[in-house]
């Protein structure tokens, strides 16, 4: 039985399935949209992405399918079966996925903004294709250098002495601030990524657990 992810892999909502079913070591395949119509047609509701196939049954949204999948696959947990540690974890994927899309969105946004000559309508159509369809005011880069090192401050902070956040196993919550990090997605869009992973060198070293129980293969890094 193959689990087929839809979706861009370098999408960190799509990242974080695919670390998911690597997690729990379930046979699966993603497969890239080719162009924007693919969007429409594996999420006719929405067009965002990622859509899960699980067993015939089509799911979208990163948090439906995870929860799809401890469902059908328990083991090992995406959770703690503590119901305040499994509460805390889900609070902090939310937290980590409005977040960093929010400087992902704005960053990408000004970004294409740019490249597109102040064209809104093209640029909204260039940010559906990474999932993003919000709209709001172009923030100036200067907020992103204060406001996002602050932001992986607080994620430091949440995760403490712990190996992984608020517990001794990786977890969803794990899953999606990884994602958002990862020089692949977030971390290849946003100036001074880099600069404030390494302030934190407890994140650095989180990253390389998660890596080291996540390690997809493909070669995004």
């Amino acid at each position: 039985m193959e689990i087929l992810v839809y979706g861009p892999r370098r999408n960190p909502f799509v990242d974080k399935v695919v670390r998911a079913l690597v997690l729990k070591k379930l046979e699966h395949r993603l497969i890239e949209p080719s162009g924007p119509e693919d969007y429409q047609r594996w999420n006719p509701e929405t067009g965002l992405l990622p859509v899960a196939d699980i067993m015939g049954r089509r799911i979208p949204d990163s948090h439906r399918i995870l929860d799809e999948l401890d469902a059908r696959w328990p083991e090992p947990p995406l959770v703690s079966p503590d119901p305040k540690t499994a509460a805390a974890q889900r609070q902090l994927e939310r937290w980590a996925s409005e977040t960093f899309v929010f400087y992902w969105e704005r960053y990408l946004r000004q970004r294409v903004l740019e490249l597109e000559g102040g064209a809104e309508d093209r640029t909204e159509g260039a940010l559906a294709r990474f999932g993003i369809l919000r709209r709001g005011p172009v923030a100036g880069a200067g907020r992103y250098a204060v406001e996002y090192p602050q932001r992986v401050a607080d994620l430091a902070n949440f995760l403490g002495s712990r190996p992984f956040f608020y517990s001794d196993r990786i977890g969803r919550a794990d899953l999606a601030a990884y994602s958002f990090l990862r020089p692949a997605t977030l971390g290849a869009s946003i100036p001074d990524t880099a600069n404030a992973l390494e302030a934190q060198p407890t994140l650095l070293d989180w990253m390389k657990r998660v890596e080291a129980e996540t390690e997809t293969g493909d070669g995004v890094n």
